[in-house]
């Protein structure tokens, strides 16, 4: 029987990025406590890290890129404290993808379910294979999504289409997903590793102090409002054209360079 574990690796080939894979093969790479502070940790861990600056989550393998919690993790479930650690680390994980100022992509290959779908929704892009299959499976239990699904979903999708996929716990694939913008491209199942490594280069590539930057003023949209964001927009405006990258970079475009930024 396969570990239940999160791989937390940085290619040699591929400094800037952070590559978090969900491995629990023998359970569609569903999510146990231990595996969620993984991410956790490994997320948290890199915030302050200039040298990351793009985190990856992925499934092990084609079939899965996570079914969320198993059955076995459920039926365990029986005391207080149990419900609490099992909403409190699918909080916390859902709060550091929000907060992070790296650029997160969402590699979706096969079942994308209850928490792993979740989880996907908090990435700031989501790519997925041709075969990918996404569901919040939580009302056939009894319950409703636990990691801030529903509310996150809801801002994809009509009202109508949003609760008949909430209540009937529809499957949609990856053209309806794509349709209502929710994932960003499909590419070929043969195909897919290749394309997320092509695309990955070219997120490291982009100006780190302009990434953190945007992801800070959209936090700040979403907790505080319009105003605080455009107030926020102003520092960042005077910050980033004072900044060598900025200074750099028209030097680059005038001599027909591609710019290099080194997030200072």
């Amino acid at each position: 029987m396969s570990e239940a574990k999160v791989l937390v690796e940085r290619p040699e080939d591929q400094p800037g990025a952070l590559y978090l894979t969900i491995s629990n093969p023998d359970a569609m790479n569903s999510f146990t406590v231990e595996m969620r502070q993984t991410i956790l940790d490994a997320v948290l861990s890199v915030q302050d890290d200039p040298t990351c600056r793009v985190i990856v989550l992925q499934g092990d393998g084609d079939r899965s890129f996570s079914a969320g919690l198993s059955m076995e993790m459920l039926d365990d479930i029986r005391t207080t404290d149990d419900r609490i650690v099992q909403w409190k680390i699918g909080k916390e994980v859902r709060d550091a993808l929000y907060a992070s100022d790296k650029i997160i992509v969402a590699a979706v290959k096969g079942a994308c379910a209850g928490a792993g779908f979740e989880f996907a929704m908090c990435c700031d892009l989501v790519y997925c294979a041709d075969n990918a299959k996404f569901v919040l499976p939580e009302f056939n239990i009894g319950l409703v999504p636990g990691c801030g699904g529903a509310m996150t979903l809801h801002k994809h999708i009509p009202y109508h289409r949003f609760m008949e996929l909430i209540l009937f716990c529809e499957r949609m694939k990856p053209e309806e997903a794509l349709k209502w913008g929710f994932v960003n491209k499909v590419f070929p199942l043969e195909d897919f590793d290749a394309e997320i490594r092509a695309l990955v280069d070219q997120l490291c590539a982009k100006a780190p102090l302009a990434v953190r930057g945007l992801k800070q003023q959209l936090r700040i949209q979403r907790n505080s409002g319009d105003e605080a964001a455009y107030l926020k927009e102003y520092d960042l405006s005077m910050s980033l054209m004072d900044s060598n990258d900025f200074r750099n970079a028209v030097k680059a475009f005038r001599a027909k360079e591609k710019p290099v930024f080194n997030g200072n």
